[in-house]
């Protein structure tokens, strides 16, 4: 039973991967907002009702697996706050999400710049990254001096930088990928906010 739930779950993997190549290609030839579900699905031979078993909505095509969201990253954060500060934990935390992407960078950079045509795209990465922080936030709290009221806020500071920090490197390195590394980039990115700033406990 296990066996086949695996191979199940593995063909439903490889599916969601072509579906989400296909639609890659075509939102890059024609814009996201130009390409409907039933050019996507024909492209790919199956059926609109068919996609949908695979995402949700359009959009899922690119941000399901779009980082950092594809990654669990409270358990990561945790994990590197048992030996970091909250800043530099959550440094490595992306940094880690960032070294993942390594033997798929020519997809994600192709990813980006798709989303970073398309308002309703950009607009729903920019709620996708609200969400996330919420989780992340209540993990960085307890770890902050002072008072739970201002714990919180500076936990909500620290996450949100963290990961504009992110996702400026991200663009940055999807429009020059020639000419700077990922990971370079995230260290840069964080490291400008902490030379400027006092390490935060």
């Amino acid at each position: 039973m296990d066996e086949s739930i695996g191979i199940r779950e593995r063909t439903r993997g490889a599916m969601r991967g072509e579906l989400a190549d296909v639609a890659l290609r075509l939102f890059e030839e024609r814009g996201y907002d130009e390409t409907p579900v039933d050019e996507i699905s024909t492209a790919a031979g199956i059926s609109p009702r068919t996609f949908y078993r695979y995402f949700g909505t359009k959009e899922d095509v690119l941000f399901a697996d779009l980082p950092p969201t594809s990654v669990d990253l409270s358990e990561l954060l945790t994990e590197h706050l048992s030996k970091l500060s909250p800043w530099e934990a959550l440094h490595q935390t992306l940094r880690n999400v960032s070294e993942r992407m390594q033997t798929q960078r020519g997809r994600w950079s192709r990813l980006l710049r798709v989303v970073n045509t398309s308002d309703s795209l950009r607009a729903g990465h920019l709620e996708q990254h609200m969400n996330l922080a919420q989780t992340l936030i209540p993990v960085i709290a307890p770890q902050l001096e002072g008072p739970a009221s201002s714990s919180a806020l500076r936990a909500r500071v620290l996450v949100h930088t963290a990961l504009t920090c992110f996702d400026t490197a991200f663009s940055h390195w999807a429009e020059h990928e020639s000419d700077i590394e990922i990971l370079d980039a995230v260290d840069i990115a964080f490291s400008t906010f902490s030379d400027a700033t006092p390490e935060t406990r």
